[in-house]
């Protein structure tokens, strides 16, 4: 059974109340609609925007990399003064010419002082060995004529003997000085081959000998290291950036300047290998610079697998981890050239049917 109620004079009238007229505000439930939708987004935005963050790589074929023209950096061999320097602004630099001198006053001095003490030894008189070898040979000739004598005076003894004039003791003593002259000319021999292997071992071991090849192999060291304080280019190029300037103090392994191959700067990405596909030659990206610009780029080389990604993209609990390593062209001119600027590439993303 419904039942019903009969309505009363408020409800028909909300706004009287005794016969008296009462003024009640308007509604205020959009504001409170507002404040409610503000607070459920402020809950809710960091929820999205992580979801975003971790959802984005799934959706976008994204890589990080660096503009770099993939400079050589050139770093001092030795301490010294920088005495020349080529001017950025020159243009390209051939191979082989000259990048950089540093001059060193110590070791110009230690050249110069080697190179005295050297011409002095090797200005020095010498002992004269030939004179004695001469002499030793002399005697050979000598010894050997005295034992061609002593051969015919013994065919003349025994011709006497057998005709029993010659007694038996002068024989004796014929053979005796036979024998003798033999052995001076066997001692001579022996003389000379003692004297030359004397001179060969001065002339190789001596004391002026060794001390002269100690001079040499020190000058050698000191002029190759002198000719290193000339850097020259080891490929044609231009220079990226000069480091120093003429007349300042450098340190050993100090960088000098920067030397490029390049005409102009490229991106290198590092890809995820698990997206082989996108290396291609001709594949397109876009490459989001810190300001936000984003400019086009192309792969025009061809990629290349690292084990080491540079360390201004690397966490610091990232290892090494292989990466594949793109070229991009750009295909616009940059507004600022800066060298090893992070960014962001995302590439073209290929369909299937592609």
């Amino acid at each position: 059974m419904k039942v019903n109620y009969q309505a009363t004079s408020k409800a028909e009238k909300p706004d009287v109340d005794n016969g008296v007229e009462v003024k009640y505000s308007g509604a205020k439930r959009a504001g409170f609609k507002f404040r409610w939708y503000l607070l459920l987004f402020l809950v809710i935005s960091p929820v999205l925007l992580v979801s975003w963050i971790l959802a984005k790589p799934y959706i976008f074929v994204l890589a990080p990399g660096i503009i770099t023209a993939e400079p050589l950096e050139m770093r001092a061999p030795s301490k010294g003064t920088v005495q020349s320097v080529v001017e950025q602004d020159t243009g390209a630099v051939n191979k082989g010419g000259d990048l950089l001198v540093i001059a060193d006053p110590e070791l110009d001095a230690q050249v110069t002082e080697l190179s005295r003490q050297l011409v002095e030894i090797e200005g020095r008189e010498s002992f004269d060995g030939e004179q004695v070898l001469q002499r030793l040979r002399r005697r050979i000739e000598v010894a050997q004529n005295g034992v061609k004598r002593q051969d015919d005076l013994l065919v003349t003894y025994q011709n006497f003997q057998k005709r029993g004039v010659v007694p038996t003791s002068d024989m004796a003593m014929v053979l005796q000085a036979n024998t003798a002259s033999k052995m001076a000319l066997e001692q001579a021999k022996v003389d000379l081959l003692h004297e030359l292997e004397r001179q060969h071992i001065q002339t190789i071991a001596g004391v002026i000998p060794q001390t002269r090849n100690q001079l040499r192999s020190q000058l050698a060291k000191l002029k190759s290291k002198q000719s290193g304080m000339k850097i020259i280019a080891p490929f044609t190029g231009r220079i990226e950036d000069t480091l120093v300037q003429v007349g300042e103090q450098v340190d050993e392994n100090q960088p000098l300047l920067w030397l490029t191959g390049r005409d102009k700067p490229v991106v290198l990405a590092y890809l995820d290998p698990k997206y082989l596909e996108y290396v291609d030659i001709g594949q397109l990206a876009t490459i989001k610079l810190p300001n936000g610009q984003n400019i086009r780029g192309k792969i025009e080389e061809p990629t290349e697998l690292v084990t080491k990604i540079p360390k201004q993209l690397s966490g610091p609990f990232d290892g090494e981890k292989a990466a594949l390593k793109v070229t991009l062209t750009l295909e616009e001119t940059l507004p600022f050239t800066v060298e090893g600027v992070p960014v962001e590439i995302s590439f073209d993303y290929k369909w299937p049917s592609q």
